[in-house]
């Protein structure tokens, strides 16, 4: 059975004693640590959180950047292409404008070549119908 006397006092200071001494040197820093590891992990919660805001400002920033970059492309390559219909427009037209002066210049020299031959021939027509009548008719004709 289960005496009450003197030694249970003494057993009930030694635990709290016992109980204020691990407190005092082991529950109390071990604690504090936990906390401070805490503290620092919430830290590095709230900077990865800024670093994500940070990212996702970065990357909305260089998404705007490239539909910019995208849309001015665009623009310039129509814009070279309307320069390049422009110039093939401005160089068709100086080529065609070539092309007729040319044309012009050939007929008129052909149109003058058959008007001297024309008239070579015509010269000479004259004495091929004269060498023609003296053949058919077998004599000279005046």
């Amino acid at each position: 059975m289960i005496d009450i006397d003197w030694t249970l006092f003494v057993q009930i200071v030694n635990f709290l004693l016992l109980t204020y001494l691990l407190n005092l040197v082991l529950f109390r820093p071990l604690r504090q640590g936990l906390k401070q590891r805490q503290a620092v992990l919430a830290g590095y919660e709230g900077e990865i959180a800024q670093l994500s805001e940070a990212e996702q400002g970065r990357l909305s920033e260089v998404e705007r950047q490239l539909l910019e970059a995208r849309r001015e492309g665009l623009q310039q390559r129509e814009a070279r292409r309307l320069e390049g219909t422009q110039a093939e427009a401005q160089l068709l037209e100086q080529v065609k404008k070539e092309v007729e002066t040319e044309w012009a210049q050939v007929s008129e020299k052909i149109k003058s070549d058959v008007a001297k031959a024309r008239e070579a021939l015509s010269a000479q027509a004259q004495e091929f119908a004269h060498a023609l009548a003296v053949k058919l008719i077998g004599r000279e004709v005046a």
